[in-house]
């Protein structure tokens, strides 16, 4: 039985096919009619362009291109106001076929993006729900199994295997934690903040876990650089994981480098590890809600750090460092003056 793309595509190559060959079958008995019969070529472009967007109606409107060259070279008898009159219509069959390709295009894309924040949402509130949920056993299960790794001795052969459990609960608690910092809405605490100061702060929180993997984080961030308004909390926030990312993406040995510089009314930091970079086909999700290459974690992380500089009217870009360098370099860039959504600040 022939799927409904095949009836569609056979619809269009027919209403072509028969089109064409009534202009052929008629070229001497009804040649005056032909410029009437040649405006029904606009049917199975219109239905190209709805049914399988821009690839469509241009391949329909190069079909169509096609049998019109061949005719008027079968038929040709010199230049004349009639074959002028046809080119004219092959360059209008073609630019329709491109321009209402391109508006279908868009018409998708503006639907898949609806369809694609509504499935967010409706995930997000799910999400909210199990991690409330969670979070009660979770908070109990990392207490008592603290409380009773506190009483066994360092030989109890039970030992290992409660700390396992004691660790997992704890992971739990993070991404219990992640999900409903995601689920909440974004409220910010604004102030004027010496950002050299936020970023030192969060160079010491992470340069443990870097000193576990034997990767150095080096800070290269001016002291002299005018207070900004921002949420001093949050955008630590923003700092400690991509500061957390970039030293989980290195391996053992590398350097992680954080640099700041002011330019054009706007202040960029830059976080540049030398992992393995972020491939083609995962950049266009990089941003998305639940998106993650990692064992570990929800995939909230960077969708936190593009909503929290978003709020202040900044911008998150990232990019591969050129080669021969490998890894990825994420750039922050702040306004020099406050860009904040107003509906976002807590008052």
């Amino acid at each position: 039985m022939l799927n409904k793309k095949t009836i569609k595509l056979t619809t269009i190559i027919c209403l072509i096919a028969a089109l064409s060959i009534v202009i052929f079958a008629t070229r001497h008995t009804q040649y005056h009619y032909h410029s009437v019969y040649r405006e029904f070529y606009v049917i199975p472009l219109i239905l190209a362009a709805f049914w399988f967007g821009l690839r469509g109606a241009l391949l329909a409107s190069g079909s169509v291109t096609l049998f019109y060259l061949a005719f008027v070279w079968t038929f040709w008898q010199g230049l004349s106001a009639e074959k002028i009159n046809t080119f004219i219509e092959i360059v209008f069959l073609n630019g329709m076929a491109l321009v209402l390709g391109l508006l279908r295009e868009r018409e998708h894309r503006e639907r898949r993006r609806t369809q694609k924040m509504e499935n967010l949402a409706t995930i997000g509130k799910t999400v909210s729900g199990i991690a409330h949920d969670m979070k009660t056993p979770l908070v109990a299960i990392a207490g008592f199994s603290r409380r009773i790794l506190k009483k066994l001795g360092a030989d109890d052969p039970h030992r290992e295997k409660l700390t396992i459990i004691y660790q997992e609960a704890q992971r739990l608690e993070i991404m219990v934690k992640d999900m409903l910092e995601y689920a909440r809405p974004l409220n910010l605490r604004l102030s004027l903040t010496d950002v050299s100061g936020i970023i030192q702060e969060s160079i010491a929180i992470v340069k443990g876990m870097a000193g576990e993997k034997q990767v150095i984080i080096e800070g290269r961030v001016s002291s002299n650089i005018a207070p900004l308004r921002i949420d001093p909390r949050r955008m630590k926030q923003v700092f400690i994981n991509l500061l957390t990312n970039a030293v989980q993406a290195s391996p053992p040995g590398e350097t992680v480098v954080i640099t700041s510089v002011s330019e054009d009314g706007s202040f960029l930091i830059d976080i540049t590890d030398h992992g393995p970079g972020i491939a083609a086909e995962q950049r266009e999700n990089i941003f998305t809600p639940f998106f993650t290459t990692k064992k570990e974690g929800v995939g909230l992380g960077l969708v936190m750090v593009k909503n929290i500089v978003a709020a202040h009217g900044g911008e998150v870009q990232f990019f591969n460092n050129p080669p021969p360098a490998t890894g990825v370099t994420f750039r922050v860039i702040l306004p020099r003056e406050s860009g904040v959504v107003s509906s976002l600040i807590e008052k």
